[in-house]
This record gives structure tokens, sequence and C-alpha cells, in this order.
């Protein structure tokens, strides 16, 4: 259209352009912060199974397998919190750190209870 015409009927034109951060994010500070709770967590588990006595020693095993089925269920929550963020870098270092995660729990299940068939 033109100028004047813009102008008279107060026309204006926006700009359909996607902003992007230049800046990227820091995947390695982002895991290892994740990865600290993480170790956090079974160690301070481990030292009181390692004090307990009797039956509290399977009390504590179940609360140390909740604590790491609800930080597992937190990273995948936040992996999709950061797809709808459109925060694909770190969505992906999510995923891929729960994958990851997913594969030492199978080997840990391999090894403590050897299934034979």
């Amino acid at each position: 259209m033109d100028n004047e015409l813009r102008e008279l009927f107060e026309i204006k034109e926006d700009d359909h352009t996607i902003l992007v951060s230049e800046k990227k994010p820091n995947t390695a500070k982002h895991i290892l912060i994740r990865l600290a709770i993480f170790i956090a967590g079974t160690i301070g588990f481990t030292a009181v199974i390692f004090n307990a006595n009797g039956w509290d020693v399977l009390g504590y095993l179940i609360i140390m397998f909740a604590f790491h089925a609800i930080w597992f269920f937190c990273i995948l929550i936040e992996a999709l919190i950061l797809h709808i963020n459109n925060k694909y870098i770190l969505r992906n270092a999510n995923l891929k750190f729960s994958a990851v995660v997913l594969i030492l729990y199978c080997v840990a299940y391999i090894a403590i209870f050897n299934p034979q068939y």
C-alpha cells in the first residue's frame, strides 16, 4: 500500500521476525546440577542405609527407590517444560541424560537381581 494511505488509515506494518537468542545455554552446568542432586541423594541414602539395622534397611531402600523415581519423573517433566519454552538444546540434554540414567537403572537391576531364565 501507499505510505499516504497507511498513514490515513493508521495501518501499521508488523515485523514478523523471530527473535532468536544468540547466547547458547550452558548444558554442562545444566546436567551437572541435576547430576549433583542425584548423587547427593544417593550418597545420603547410602550413608543412612549403612548405619541402619534390621528391617530399617529395606525401608530406606524403598524410600531411596521412591526418591530416584520422583527425581526421574521431574527430569521428564522438566524436559516437557523446556520443549514448551522452545529450549530444545536443554530439552535434548535432559532426554539424553534420562536415557543414560535409565540404562544405569537397568544395569543395576541386572547386577542386583541377576535374572537368569
